[in-house]
């Protein structure tokens, strides 16, 4: 019995023993795994597990080891792109600002540093302290808190005028991140201005000359009627005199157009918040009731926030466009002035729609340029004076049009807020 309890003993030793190497043998490599996958976890691609062993676990830190070459080859090639695009962000001409989703700057470029006139630090947000100013934070602020895709605005630093884009990362609604571009084009801006001049230049030339021309042939009526002693000289020469006299209003109503075309807006008009359904009531008590057969309405909602315009300007504008419409649609066409807050934050749109004989398709890239008008009469500034009035207020014109349905002009206007200084240099 007692050798039987030894040997039972020594087996029960040699089995506790054996446990215990085996499960040493068991825990060590798989320790070395943990080991080892957090080393890469904090960064470090160095590590290599050994691969000799014939068991099972050499299978296994082989595939380890592989794995981390992969990863340590991917991160290679991601620092090179990274470098890449970094290098291309220094050279370029337009400021680039990359934010995530909790509105931190990950990438940034010197340009962009340099439109801002601030420090821009990577993992920071922006500094609210840049020579853009209040407008631009706010502006800011607005497009991050709302849902619009893309927006973009101008803003004037001193003599310079800077143009900033904001576009998502992501899908709408599920944004991942913002890219902001900066870019300087206060030097374009004065290049178009030039053309713009040029081209206004020769156009004045051709609409003064049209009109001389049958005052010139009058006048040589009335002086050839008077020499020969003609009989109804003085019907000659009221008939002629009534023509010059017509020719003369068109030569002042020309004048006038151009004159006001390329007036900068007065000093003492500031831009001011500006009742939107007040201005469009007074238009309508010279619209509404208009023999010309075309109907007019407005559907302004009230408590319509307060816009960024001119009054006076404004009633401009109104009044162009409906004049635009009148003269297009015939009798029992319908035109209606309807408003609403924009999908940007801090818009308001303005439309006049109507339901006449529309604008041709290759007619309409060209309506807004100074020279172009589809009627005989006019120095076609109509709606070029509306697009240069609109800009100045920091806002924009669209025109959709189709043949025998209608057009709609679509203006994107700003909000008012009085501690906010929007840009008023006129575009041309």
């Amino acid at each position: 019995l007692e050798f039987l309890a030894f040997v039972v003993l020594v087996g029960a030793v040699l089995s506790l023993v054996l446990a215990m190497v085996a499960g040493r043998a068991l825990t060590r490599p798989i320790l070395a795994l943990q080991v080892a996958s957090e080393s890469v976890g904090s960064g470090d691609l160095s590590l290599r597990l050994p691969a000799h062993r014939s068991d099972e676990f050499g299978a296994v830190f082989r595939a380890f080891n592989r794995m981390v070459g992969r990863v340590r080859r991917a991160r290679r090639q991601l620092l090179r792109t990274s470098r890449r695009t970094q290098l291309i962000m220094d050279e370029s001409a337009v400021g680039m600002v990359a934010l995530d989703s909790t509105s931190r700057v990950t990438l940034v470029n010197p340009r962009a540093e340099e439109l801002l006139g601030v420090r821009v630090l990577v993992g920071k947000t922006l500094p609210e302290d840049s020579v853009l100013g209040d407008p631009f934070a706010v502006w800011l602020d607005d497009y991050l808190e709302g849902g619009a895709d893309e927006a973009n605005s101008d803003f004037q630093v001193l003599d310079r005028r800077v143009r900033v884009r904001a576009r998502s990362l992501g899908r709408f609604g599920s944004r991942r991140g913002v890219v902001i571009a900066l870019d300087d084009v206060t030097d374009e801006l004065r290049a178009e201005r030039v053309l713009a001049w040029g081209e206004m230049a020769r156009q004045v030339a051709h609409e003064v000359k049209n009109p001389l021309t049958p005052i010139k042939l009058s006048i040589q009526h009335v002086r050839r009627a008077w020499e020969d002693e003609s009989p109804d000289f003085e019907e000659i020469l009221v008939r002629n005199a009534d023509a010059m006299l017509g020719e003369i209003d068109r030569l002042a109503e020309i004048a006038q157009s151009f004159s006001r075309f390329g007036a900068p807006s007065a000093p003492d008009m500031p831009l001011t918040g500006v009742v939107l359904q007040d201005v469009v009531e007074e238009v309508m008590v010279l619209y509404g009731g208009a023999s010309s057969g075309v109907i007019f309405s407005q559907e302004i909602p009230q408590g319509l926030p307060l816009i960024v315009a001119r009054s006076a300007e404004l009633k401009e504008v109104l009044g162009n466009l409906l004049e635009n419409a009148r003269v297009a649609g015939g009798e029992g066409t319908s035109v209606v002035i309807s408003a609403y807050r924009g999908v940007i934050p801090g818009t308001v749109i303005l439309q006049v729609r109507d339901n006449g004989s529309g604008i041709p398709e290759d007619v309409l890239p060209r309506i807004f340029e100074p020279q172009f008008s589809t009627r005989s009469k006019g120095a076609g500034l109509g709606l070029a004076i509306v697009q240069r009035v609109v800009r100045a207020w920091g806002g924009s014109i669209e025109v959709e049009s189709q043949v025998d349905h209608g057009t709609t002009v679509t203006v994107t206007l700003r909000l008012w807020d009085s501690a906010q200084s929007v840009v008023s240099e006129a575009e041309s």
